[in-house]
């Protein structure tokens, strides 16, 4: 069975947010917070928690948030992981997926994550996607 490993990059407050755009969360003051903390030991201590190959679960606007930066970004061991992962992405709107490989996640979203847990692959990571976080924390 594969594990799911949920990864945050968190402030001591609960921030879980990396930037801020037009339109998201009232344009947050403090975006892209953890800049001033990154360096070669935290990316190798990144890279090392997330794995050498992993998949990804995550929400909508998280997915939407990683598809307008990674397929774009330079090759880099963090880049050439979250493009060859498969995202399962809990959407409303499965058609409009393009930052592939992908699957969307049903309505049922604690027994389709069984169901992918219990698939042969590579493990799952979750980030971003605080309510998803919140959602399935509580099974």
């Amino acid at each position: 069975m594969r594990k799911l490993k949920i990864i945050e990059h968190i402030s001591l407050d609960g921030v879980i947010q990396t930037s801020s755009g037009p339109g998201e969360d009232g344009e947050f003051p403090y975006g892209d917070w953890t800049a001033p903390y990154r360096s070669p030991a935290g990316l190798a201590m990144v890279l090392s928690e997330w794995g050498e190959r992993f998949d990804l679960v995550i929400g909508r606007r998280t997915y939407d948030q990683f598809s307008s930066f990674w397929p774009k970004a330079p090759q880099s061991p963090m880049a050439d992981r979250l493009n060859a992962a498969t995202k399962y992405v809990v959407t409303h709107r499965p058609e409009s997926l393009e930052w592939g490989p992908f699957e969307g996640i049903g309505p049922d979203l604690v027994n389709s994550v069984r169901g992918i847990k219990a698939k042969d692959g590579a493990d799952l990571v979750l980030s971003g996607s605080s309510m998803l976080t919140s959602a399935l924390l509580e099974h």
